[in-house]
């Protein structure tokens, strides 16, 4: 029995680890190699980081049904430019509302562009759409449209997310577009989060855009060989029903209406990477980790994903040493539409209680107080929101997950407005109604690895242990 035993191990060790091992050891290098070689630095002068002290209107918008309303409202209003910036973009209901408005606004003479992600993985918005799109109106282009054969460049992505109205009004934060993002989608949703900004730092944001937009990894539709998949007809959909349901969602939404809240601030920031893929490109993670610095009593931040690099890790050490509170508020294998970054986690967790960190983890339980346009809620919900209050006084919302993936491919985006004790105090106060279905990982009676899968079902506790080996060897790609 001992011989077999210790055959069996030679036999796994040879067939699976090795394997495994040369793999990760090559796409290391490959990645080291092509992080030098295949892209161009940044240009100078560029928009990477712009800070102005002039007021801002800010309006922090948590409802996703709501969210959904302010960008309809803004496209309405458009004047002269409509810019949108997303990594995913549906072919659902939203993204029917949203398209059939922004096609509106250019038969009108608004000059309106549109940039999406051309991940291979999430694509919906196939060329053929972007040309049935330019047809009526609609600019289009795609970033970096590097086949999946192409390891490093294809691991590049613009996970930003931005709508700009007139180069005066934005909104960035979490959502792409679809209808998980907007209390739409029948069977799960994400709670996440936005920030609608007026002000003349929506310039900087622009020109972030117009970066984007010229940047050498940007093709037009035309440019490119795919264009087999059609065009569903329905997605250009009778803009009389269109107009039925966005009644519906304005009846949905008055009684947030009533509430809303406006804030003023007076020193706001804007920062995000440059394009390409050098690691020196990478500037949001440098900012974020700069804000941290400033702390001296409190973090609370919410992430749909916490994967930490070492030297991410150490930032929480430090905090730690200075005596700073931190909580962050994370999905559980429950909540999350992403098994793998839970699978990665779990090597963390030894190190993230070191570190102090309270760390909660979402039920998946349904909100009481979201919009919904027939009243009922999905039965699944997780955490998308990106965002942070340091010492109750300053806010920091964009599109940055906290993961190595953030930190070392994706190209992203930050807001920091500095000194602003009511939205912060707002934003807290949205994080602590989402933390009341949580559970905490750390100080109880139970396991933190048994507090992280509690709720899930047996499909994702199979997948999570199975990705466990190559989430802790791939977790750089998380």
């Amino acid at each position: 029995m001992g011989r077999f035993v210790s055959r069996l191990g030679v036999w796994f060790f040879g067939l699976v680890i090795v394997p495994i091992g040369l793999v990760y050891s090559s796409l290391t290098a490959v990645l080291w190699w092509g992080d030098r070689q295949q892209s161009s630095p940044a240009p100078e002068g560029s928009s990477v980081y712009s800070r102005s002290r002039e007021p801002h209107g800010l309006e922090l918008i948590d409802d996703g049904l709501v969210s959904l309303r302010r960008r309809l409202e803004l496209i309405d209003g458009a004047e002269s430019s409509v810019e949108l910036e997303f990594f995913i973009y549906q072919l659902d209901l939203s993204a029917r509302l949203l398209t059939e408005r922004a096609v509106a606004a250019a038969n009108r003479g608004v000059r309106v562009r549109l940039l999406v992600d051309f991940a291979a993985p999430v694509l919906k918005l196939a060329p053929s759409y972007a040309k049935e799109l330019e047809r009526r109106g609609v600019e289009v282009r795609y970033y970096n449209t590097s086949s999946l054969l192409r390891v490093v460049s294809s691991q590049h992505r613009s996970h930003r997310k931005l709508l700009l109205v007139d180069g005066r009004k934005a909104i960035t934060g979490g959502r792409n577009i679809g209808d998980e993002y907007f209390n739409l989608a029948p069977l799960y949703n994400f709670r996440d989060s936005d920030i609608l900004v007026e002000g003349p730092i929506v310039q900087a944001m622009r020109s972030s855009f117009e970066h984007y937009w010229s940047s050498e990894l940007t093709d037009r539709a035309d440019a490119l060989e795919r264009d087999a998949d059609g065009v569903d007809p329905g997605f250009f959909a009778d803009p009389r029903t269109l107009a039925a349901v966005r009644q519906d969602i304005e009846r949905a939404t008055a009684a947030k209406e009533a509430t809303r809240q406006r804030h003023v601030c007076r020193d706001l920031a804007f920062a995000t990477d440059h394009s390409g893929i050098l690691s020196t490109n990478r500037q949001v993670f440098h900012r974020i980790s700069e804000l941290l610095g400033e702390a001296r009593r409190e973090v609370v931040g919410e992430s749909p994903y916490l994967v930490l690099r070492p030297d991410g890790m150490g930032v929480l050490r430090t905090l730690r040493d200075r005596g700073v509170r931190q909580m962050i508020l994370t999905n559980s294998l429950a909540s999350t539409d992403a098994f793998y970054t839970v699978s990665a986690l779990t090597f963390t967790l030894g190190g993230l209680e070191d570190a102090g960190v309270d760390v909660r983890v979402y039920d998946g339980s349904a909100p009481t107080d979201a919009a919904s346009l027939d009243g009922t809620l999905s039965p699944r919900w997780g955490l998308h929101a990106k965002r942070a209050v340091i010492d109750r006084r300053h806010v920091v919302i964009g599109t940055y997950n906290v993961d190595p993936r953030s930190a070392n491919l994706n190209s992203e985006l930050i807001l920091i407005c500095r000194d602003q004790p009511e939205l912060a105090a707002a934003m807290l106060a949205d994080i602590a109604r989402r933390s009341e279905n949580s559970r905490r990982l750390f100080g109880g009676d139970r396991r933190p690895l048994e507090v992280l899968i509690q709720g899930a079902d047996a499909r994702s506790k199979v997948l999570y242990a199975t990705a466990i080996p190559l989430a802790n060897l791939f977790a750089f790609l998380l």
